[in-house]
């Protein structure tokens, strides 16, 4: 079981929902969290801070996705191929209880409307996927994790999907750990070279970095560096050339967790930049080898962006929902160019992760905005994944809900 733990709106554990405020749930550094320069005051209302919004996206609207269950649905991961080719994974539940059985949930976007296209579920248990990469529109690939012991949520084996222009195929991968395996993103270099990553526990149940790499013929593991002594796992996956691959490493190596970035050398993983102690980095995205963000949470309330310009990894300041008050974490960035950057996540209620607000940013090329949302009329929202390109606007997924007993997707778009 991964030691990053977060329900979103369940006792479910996975690393995509672990990553709101865990930082700060772990160290309890939150009670003397103090505003770091850039963040906003407990006193600023959220009215006000939406009304920055960025100049290259007009508005947000809810672009309506199917809710294939009545109980706890998602959207974790999404790909823009064109405006009219547009996929989006994640996982869904007929159930609310505590114990419920999540399927793998897959949606495709036309043009006009979305549509549910058939999964495989090899799991028992639980199927569950977490990010989604493509190298055209008839080679897409998914990654996640499923349980074969039944009525098990935990992910004891990797899952890897791919789309061939007609359907959706399971690929066989390596599952190292006896107790635990789980893949949170996918990203592609070309054809013939993919990553994806995550992490595994042994019969110890301490997580592990775990690294796959597909040559084109197989899934293969890259050993990663494991620096912890009780928990290691990747997250984030970014590709700014085939010389410049990153990833996100969130480790406890003494009381304190914190990430590190980590470079691909061509031979093995090696650290590029450590993050302030007791952070974590959930993401990272790169328009070129001297154009990077790694975005996540302090352990203190606020939102966390780190940027690379070719020579070093650098923290920006970033804007915030009542630090004081609300966890402020970003789960997802897309890079577009040096001037054109998005960001998501949400603020949630310290006490209750059940409550949260979604949050949207853009980078102009010289600060980060909060932007104006759309309302979705809910108790709770969080966006997991967001992608752009130079002549798409961003599509934004994530979930909302009035209850913790009932989840929906949630989609939005720029325009």
């Amino acid at each position: 079981m991964t030691t990053v733990q977060y329900a979103r709106g369940n006792s479910r554990c996975g690393r995509w929902t672990a990553h709101i405020a865990i930082a700060a749930l772990v160290t309890g550094a939150f009670a003397g969290a103090v505003p770091v320069a850039g963040t906003v005051p407990a006193s600023a209302s959220v009215s006000a801070l939406r009304a920055a919004s960025a100049a290259s996206c007009p508005g947000w609207t809810i672009a309506g996705s199917a809710d294939p269950a009545p109980g706890l649905d998602a959207l974790q991961g999404v790909v823009v191929l064109s405006a009219r080719n547009i996929w989006a994974v994640g996982d869904e539940s007929k159930s609310s209880e505590g114990n419920a059985v999540f399927r793998t949930l897959i949606e495709h976007w036309n043009g006009r409307t979305w549509t549910v296209v058939h999964s495989p579920n090899p799991g028992i248990g639980s199927d569950l996927l977490s990010s989604v990469t493509a190298v055209s529109a008839n080679n897409i690939w998914a990654a996640g994790g499923y349980s074969d012991k039944s009525d098990v949520i935990a992910t004891d084996k990797t899952l890897i999907l791919h789309w061939n222009g007609r359907s959706w195929k399971k690929v066989p991968s390596p599952s190292p750990g006896n107790s635990f395996n789980d893949l949170g993103t996918i990203r592609r270099v070309s054809a013939t070279n993919i990553w994806a990553v995550g992490s595994d526990a042994g019969s110890d149940f301490h997580d592990r970095s775990l690294a796959l790499r597909w040559n084109g013929k197989a899934w293969k593991q890259v050993p990663g560096p494991n620096p912890g002594k009780s928990s290691d796992s990747l997250s984030g996956l970014a590709v700014g050339s085939a010389g410049a691959i990153w990833t996100t490493e969130f480790f406890t190596k003494t009381n304190l967790p914190t990430s590190q970035i980590l470079r691909w050398n061509g031979h093995a993983w090696r650290t590029a930049a450590a993050s302030p102690a007791g952070s974590e980095l959930f993401d990272v995205s790169a328009s070129s080898s001297s154009n990077a963000w790694a975005v996540g949470d302090d352990a203190k309330g606020h939102s966390l962006a780190l940027h690379w310009n070719g020579r070093s990894w650098k923290r920006i300041s970033t804007p915030n929902l009542q630090p004081n008050r609300l966890i402020n974490a970003l789960q997802s960035v897309t890079v577009v160019s040096r001037t054109s950057a998005w960001a998501v996540g949400a603020a949630h209620n310290f006490f209750s992760v059940f409550e949260g607000t979604a949050i949207e940013m853009h980078w102009n090329g010289r600060k980060w905005s909060m932007m104006k949302s759309p309302s979705t009329k809910s108790a709770n929202s969080a966006l997991f994944g967001v992608q752009a390109t130079p002549t798409i606007s961003p599509w934004v997924v994530g979930e909302d809900g009035n209850s913790i007993m009932v989840q929906r997707t949630l989609v939005l778009r720029c325009r």
